[in-house]
C-alpha cells in the first residue's frame, strides 16, 4: 500500500513539555464488486481514506489514533460518512493500551474458515450460529508479552458505544493468549458479556501451522449462556496457499448450537494485476437445519467477483 508520510512540527506544548514531532499517515482503498445472491445481484461500491497519526513523548511512549472517510466498501448504498478519532492507543515497550469508544472482546477466535467479505450478504437467517450477540462497546483493552507469548485483555463498560463508565447497561470482559509453537502458533480466548440481564460467554481456540507450501488453521468455537439458540460448539478448518500467483483459500465451518445442526464453506481468490490493484473472487454456501428457508431475495449460496485496488 502506497501512503503518503508527513512529518510536521507540534506547535503547541499542551501536552508535552518541549515541542514534539508527530507523524502523519494517509492511505486508501476502493473497490467495485458485483454480488450475486440466487438471482439477487447488487453492487458493492466504495472507498476509504484513513489518516493516522502518532507522537513520541520524551519518555518514550507512542501515542496513535486515526480517522477515515469512507463509503462502505462491502455493502450496498453504502452512505459516505466520516468516522474514527475515538480511540486513543499508548504505546510501550512491551505492550499497549488502548481507550476507544468501540473495542471488543476477543470473540470468534475459532472461526477461522469463515473468510469472505463481500459474499456473505441476502444469505438466510443463521439460526444457531455460534457466536455472541454483542460483542463490542466503549471501553479499553490492553496487551503486552511475556517471554515469546502475547496477552491481550479488553472491558466493554458501555456496549451503547456511548462511553457511559459507570452506567452502562452492556458490560463484557475478555482475554487471549497467542503461543508461537515452533513454525505453529496457538490463539486461545475467552469472552463474558452480559447484555441488559442476558450473560453469554465465549472460548475458542486457533492452530495456524504450515503445510504442503501453504497455510492450515485449525479451530474451534463454543458458546453458553442464556441464549438457547447460539449455545453450542463451532469446528472450523481454513487452508491458505497460492497457484502460481494467484493467492487461493477455502474454509469450512460446522455449527451444533440448539440442537440443530449447519456448516457453512467459504471459497477465496485473489490475483495481483500491480499498481495496488487486484481482481477477486467469492463464495459462500450456508445450509443445514440451523438455516432459514431461503426467499425471494436470499439463497444459500453467494458469488462476489470484483476488483480492488490500495493507494
Amino acid at each position: 500500500m502506497k501512503k503518503i508520510l508527513l512529518a510536521i512540527s507540534a506547535m503547541s506544548a499542551a501536552l508535552f513539555s518541549t515541542a514534539a514531532n508527530a507523524d502523519i499517515s494517509v492511505s486508501g482503498s476502493a473497490n467495485a464488486v458485483y454480488v450475486d445472491s440466487g438471482g439477487n445481484a447488487q453492487g458493492h461500491i466504495g472507498g476509504t481514506i484513513s489518516f493516522s497519526m502518532s507522537t513520541t513523548t520524551d519518555g518514550g511512549v507512542t501515542i496513535s489514533t486515526g480517522g477515515q472517510i469512507t463509503n462502505d466498501p462491502d455493502a450496498a448504498g453504502g452512505a459516505g460518512n466520516g468516522s474514527g478519532m475515538t480511540a486513543l492507543t499508548f504505546g510501550f515497550a512491551n505492550g499497549s493500551i488502548t481507550v476507544a469508544d468501540d473495542v471488543a472482546v476477543p470473540a470468534g477466535t475459532g472461526l477461522v474458515g469463515e473468510l469472505v467479505t463481500h459474499a456473505d450478504v441476502n444469505m438466510p437467517s443463521h439460526t444457531n450460529d455460534v457466536a455472541l450477540g454483542t460483542d463490542d462497546g466503549s471501553g479499553i483493552k490492553g496487551s503486552t508479552t511475556l517471554g515469546d507469548m502475547t496477552i491481550a485483555a479488553t472491558y466493554v463498560y458501555d456496549g451503547g458505544h456511548l462511553n457511559n463508565i459507570d452506567g452502562g447497561t452492556t458490560t463484557g470482559q475478555g482475554a487471549s493468549l497467542t503461543v508461537p509453537l515452533g513454525d505453529m502458533s496457538l490463539v486461545v480466548s475467552s469472552s463474558q458479556m452480559d447484555v441488559g440481564g442476558t450473560e453469554d460467554s465465549s472460548a475458542g481456540g486457533a492452530l495456524t501451522m504450515t503445510a504442503g507450501g501453504g497455510t492450515l488453521s485449525l479451530g474451534v468455537e463454543t458458546t453458553s449462556g442464556d441464549t438457547a439458540a447460539t449455545e453450542g460448539e463451532a469446528y472450523s478448518v481454513s487452508y491458505s496457499t497460492t497457484m502460481g500467483s494467484a493467492a487461493v483459500a477455502v474454509g469450512y465451518s460446522g455449527y451444533d448450537a440448539n440442537s440443530t445442526t449447519s456448516s457453512r464453506t467459504d471459497v477465496t481468490l485473489s490475483q495481483s494485476i500491480g499498481g495496488g490493484a487486484s481482481v477477486f473472487a467469492e463464495f459462500q454456501n450456508l445450509t443445514g437445519a440451523g438455516v432459514a428457508a431461503e426467499g425471494n431475495s436470499t439463497s444459500e449460496s453467494v458469488v462476489a467477483i470484483g476488483t480492488s485496488v490500495s493507494f
